[in-house]
């Protein structure tokens, strides 16, 4: 792999994603274009074409099926090899903000955010081999008609929902700085905690399941993913959009317990002040400091997603202006 970056939208890059092998990533935007990109040269091998303004996107672990997530309420499946779309659910009236599959990809879940203020928001599983079958079956309908569970907590205004230990359990985030600890398959809330005062963009968990970080507006912190308990706080004065934590963190010789995170304040306000705050930020969650910033002096835009590839030896950056960036450490 070697360092590049590619202006390969139209529209700004929301969300990036690295297959498990590392050898394929996936762009997505704001102008509904999925992009594969060969990890090792940054060569394009396809686009895929979804239905909106692509706000998420995730993986099969076998690198044969995708699934993305739109601002106008679709979520499309493709297949990989060969970009053929296989069909998509709708909603009415509601955003889809994010899609992830279960470890071992038997569930997909999904959250929704409403268009207007007189409909809630829903987070709801799928069983993915029912989602294959109803493929199989179709001929010429579209829109797939799947059943699926309903998991949404009383007034919890959800934003990301992932997967915790082993599918034995889902973490929430809300819009308004909440994170929620609901037990799997059961349902039931372990624990719900305040932990910033605005809306939390984003979170992760390292490779290991050991910690958990969020980004937000006032931001990074890192939790214990079982108690939710805050062991680490990273305050910065620009809005944190994005954070990944390194697959080396927690190596039994020379482990690298570091995490990055980026953001910087909305596009449309750049003219308004000189601090714009587009840096990359390397932290050592250990001692709690930060030991590095990659600084990016012509970036018209936030960061708004990162990925590290699963050797941890470097990561990819999706950022407001269009450009995505493949950096080495």
């Amino acid at each position: 792999m070697r360092p590049f970056h590619v202006r390969g939208t139209d529209r700004a890059i929301m969300t990036v994603k690295i297959n498990q092998d590392g050898d394929l990533f996936f762009t997505a935007s704001q102008d509904g274009g999925i992009n594969c990109w060969l990890t090792e040269t940054g060569e394009r091998l396809g686009n895929y074409k979804a239905s909106g303004a692509v706000k998420t996107l995730d993986l099969t672990d076998n690198s044969e099926l995708l699934v993305s997530g739109s601002l106008e309420g679709s979520v499309d499946f493709f297949q990989i090899n060969g970009g053929k779309s296989l069909g998509k659910l709708t909603a009415d009236m509601r955003k889809a903000k994010w899609v992830e599959f279960s470890f071992g990809d038997e569930n997909l879940i999904i959250v929704y955010q409403p268009m207007t203020s007189t409909i809630n928001y829903e987070t709801r599983i799928l069983k993915v081999q029912e989602i294959l079958d109803k493929i199989k079956l179709r001929q010429t309908q579209d829109v797939l008609e799947i059943t699926d569970t309903l998991v949404t907590p009383d007034k919890f205004k959800t934003t990301q929902a992932s997967w915790g230990y082993l599918n034995q359990s889902i973490v929430m985030a809300s819009t308004e700085g909440e994170l929620l600890l609901l037990s799997y398959p059961q349902k039931e809330e372990i624990r719900r905690v305040q932990v910033h005062d605005g809306e939390i963009k984003q979170f992760t968990f390292a490779k290991d399941f050991s910690i958990l970080a969020t980004a937000a507006n006032d931001g990074c912190k890192i939790f214990d993913p079982t108690t939710l308990q805050q062991l680490r706080y990273f305050k910065y004065e620009v809005p944190m959009n994005a954070v990944a934590i390194s697959p080396l963190f927690n190596l039994e010789q020379k482990p690298k317990p570091h995490l990055i995170v980026a953001g910087g304040i909305p596009a449309r306000e750049t003219a308004r002040t000189k601090f714009q705050g587009f840096d990359i930020h390397i932290c050592n969650v250990i001692y709690e400091e930060e030991v590095g910033k990659l600084l990016n002096p012509n970036q018209i835009g936030p960061i708004n997603a990162l990925a590290f590839f699963p050797d941890g030896k470097g990561f990819i950056t999706g950022e407001e202006g269009r450009i995505f960036k493949s950096l080495q450490i």
